[in-house]
């Protein structure tokens, strides 16, 4: 099975199961005024978050990980908050605080502390 199917099946199946969830919790906003008066903003923020985000995201990671090993492809899923933020800030002009800069240190810290290749050197107790 080819991972970007594998992508759009699960995207149709979690569909149903939010549409559902949605309408079991959150009735109020089922309203034809919800879809009519939504802006062109609206409808193409959830067009990107549809097409873009998911369909070539997952697909460059799909590819990713059929060229790499698992173990080298995933320490770079830490990066997606700290892109996140940063086109935030760049796309919304989202104000950048303090703890989210200290958060970007920290994540930063993690993905350099995970990727240092430690010596292979066996120690044997008793010689």
């Amino acid at each position: 099975m080819s991972a970007l199917a594998l992508v759009v099946w699960g995207g149709l199946i979690a569909c149903v199961i939010l549409i559902v969830a949605s309408l079991l919790y959150e009735r109020d906003v089922w309203q034809v005024a919800t879809f009519t008066q939504a802006s062109m903003k609206s409808w193409l923020s959830i067009g990107f978050i549809l097409y873009i985000s998911t369909l070539v995201g997952f697909g460059l990671w799909a590819h990713l990980l059929a060229q790499n090993t698992a173990s080298e492809v995933m320490l770079f899923a830490l990066l997606v908050p700290i892109l996140g933020m940063i086109a935030s800030v760049l796309l919304t002009n989202e104000v950048i605080t303090w703890w989210k800069i200290a958060a970007m240190v920290l994540i930063l810290s993690g993905l350099m502390l995970a990727s240092i290749k430690i010596g292979s050197k066996r120690y044997v107790v008793g010689k």
